[in-house]
């Protein structure tokens, strides 16, 4: 999105961070912990103690992406009950609140937060047999996350704009769409391109490199929805990042770029992204 938009890009973000590693913790290694959202958001507030006085405010956008981590660290929890789905995303939802109150404090005026995408359309969580429960969550805590976000935003003074990257909907809109997945050349939406590999923790991860010999890689990824049992391979991504900057976009305008099955066809079509590209993609 950054590159689409000819912005600088500072990014931060690990794999395997949380909101808060008070709360959840995907990842704990010798008890040293990735650093979580507000981790990240406060070393920036140090580093840049001086932000509210920078020349760029009104066109910098700062990007509060989070939350499949938490869901992941709890699922054990929520699968056993001993984690209601109601405090649950209470918890996740006023911790990404807070976060976004900390960046308007520190001088961002142009805000996008993401919420749940549809994790329960993965592989994983088919073959773990949690999508009844994958689905409550996400449905609630998005619905949750839209509530709260409009409440604080009316109290928000300095904004100029703050609105919800749908990602939730994008999932479920792109792989239910076979006029989408068609136009992506995706001829497979439910199985991994990579089979053998544990994401669910880190020690799931490292147990599969170690064993790698029972993992296999599907002779053409360009034709699956998902790379791995979680995450979409490269044309989603890739559409995800072009309705990235139309997102933005219309936020500056003061309108909005929604999540439709046109829209995303519309993406497609301008930008060739069911076509071959070279590799490394950049965008």
């Amino acid at each position: 999105m950054s590159l689409l938009l000819g912005y600088d890009l500072y990014n931060k973000a690990l794999g395997g961070s949380t909101t808060d590693n008070s709360k959840s913790t995907l990842i704990d290694v010798l008890n040293i912990n990735i650093p979580s959202t507000l981790d990240q958001i406060n070393y920036f507030k140090f580093i840049k103690p001086l932000y509210l006085l920078a020349p760029t405010r009104n066109s910098d956008v700062a990007v509060l992406e989070v939350g499949p981590n938490d869901y992941f660290a709890e699922l054990p929890n929520l699968e056993s009950g001993s984690l209601t789905v109601d405090s649950f995303i209470d918890t996740l939802s006023t911790s990404v609140i807070s976060q976004l109150e900390t960046l308007r404090k520190i001088g961002f005026k142009n805000i996008i937060v993401s919420n749940l995408p549809a994790i329960q359309f993965t592989p994983m969580a088919t073959t773990d047999n949690v999508v009844s429960l994958t689905n409550t969550t996400v449905t609630l805590y998005n619905q949750q996350l839209q509530t709260k976000v409009n409440a604080w935003a009316a109290g928000a003074s300095g904004l100029n704009f703050i609105t919800i990257a749908d990602i939730g909907k994008f999932v479920d809109v792109s792989i239910h769409s076979t006029a989408i997945t068609s136009a992506l050349g995706l001829t497979d939406t439910t199985n991994a391109c990579i089979e053998g590999i544990d994401t669910s923790s880190l020690e799931g991860v490292l147990s599969s490199i170690l064993n790698s010999g029972s993992n296999t890689l599907c002779a053409d990824p360009s034709a699956l929805y998902f790379f791995d049992d979680m995450h979409p391979a490269e044309r989603i991504h890739r559409l995800y990042g072009y309705f990235g900057k139309e997102l933005a976009s219309a936020a500056f305008q003061g309108t909005t770029y929604e999540v439709t099955e046109a829209n995303l066809l519309a993406l497609i079509s301008k930008y060739n992204l069911g076509s071959v590209v070279a590799k490394p993609v950049a965008i």
